[in-house]
């Protein structure tokens, strides 16, 4: 992931963009993965429920595990597969309209470890403060099937991030951004993602303002890194932090 790039924060800002807004990757990408999780998890619960109802909680659990391995895994890797084949050079491009999945240096990698970090430990303290009761475990959103945490901590802290930066900050802002502006790209996939992450907070409209600020930081270390990988560090640092607490 790391270049040999001298380790510096002075990188240059990425051009303006050129082409016209790409709708197709706009809502495709989000949109397919989407589908993708939601048809694979029901899929999966359904043939595990009728395979599985009648023997131990035990097997349930193990059953459970990898189909939510599975889902994450799948929808992701078809979505990124759909993807590339649609968006050539783009898939490494470092401008607002590429996808970032260019190398980027170490300063930036550890820039985004330590922000994670930070953002992570201020979403602790506002739990504290303000805490929240009864938010659903990620299996339950998925599939209707017992899951060790396990398979949760692996999905959250690495699965995860890697896809929806990939989607959120990579596809739909650089779709985005002819359009919008990097800035505009970079409000609207911040946007999109905190509603997406509605039902797992249940009702608990705080828990919303770290994952927007996960977004925001998200984006902008996209944009002015021009990389993802700074970006999906922060993520897997700030979703690893949480999970520690069971917070997330």
């Amino acid at each position: 992931m790391a270049s040999t790039t001298p380790a510096t924060l002075a990188n240059t800002p990425p051009a303006p963009c050129a082409d016209a807004i790409d709708w197709r990757l706009a809502l495709g990408a989000p949109g397919l993965y989407l589908l993708l999780l939601v048809g694979m998890a029901q899929g999966l619960a359904l043939l595990g429920s009728a395979a599985f109802a009648p023997v131990d909680a035990g097997a349930q659990y193990v059953y459970g595990s990898l189909a939510l391995l599975l889902t994450q895994l799948g929808a992701g890797l078809l979505t990124f597969r759909w993807l590339r084949a649609r968006v050539g050079a783009r898939w490494r491009a470092g401008s607002a309209c590429g996808f970032g999945f260019g190398g980027s240096t170490r300063a930036w990698m550890l820039a985004g470890e330590g922000s994670g970090l930070m953002l992570a430990l201020a979403a602790v303290a506002l739990a504290w403060l303000l805490p929240r009761h009864g938010a659903p475990h990620l299996a339950s959103l998925l599939i209707a099937l017992p899951a060790l945490p396990l398979a949760s901590t692996l999905i959250s802290v690495l699965l995860a991030p890697l896809f929806e930066e990939g989607i959120f900050r990579g596809a739909l802002l650089g779709a985005l951004a002819p359009a919008l502006g990097p800035l505009g790209a970079g409000v609207a996939s911040t946007a999109l993602f905190t509603v997406l992450h509605v039902p797992e907070q249940a009702g608990y409209f705080w828990g919303l303002l770290p994952i927007a600020a996960l977004g925001g930081l998200a984006a902008w270390l996209r944009l002015r890194s021009g990389s993802l990988w700074p970006g999906i560090v922060a993520h897997m640092c700030f979703n690893a932090l949480l999970g520690l607490g069971a917070l997330h």
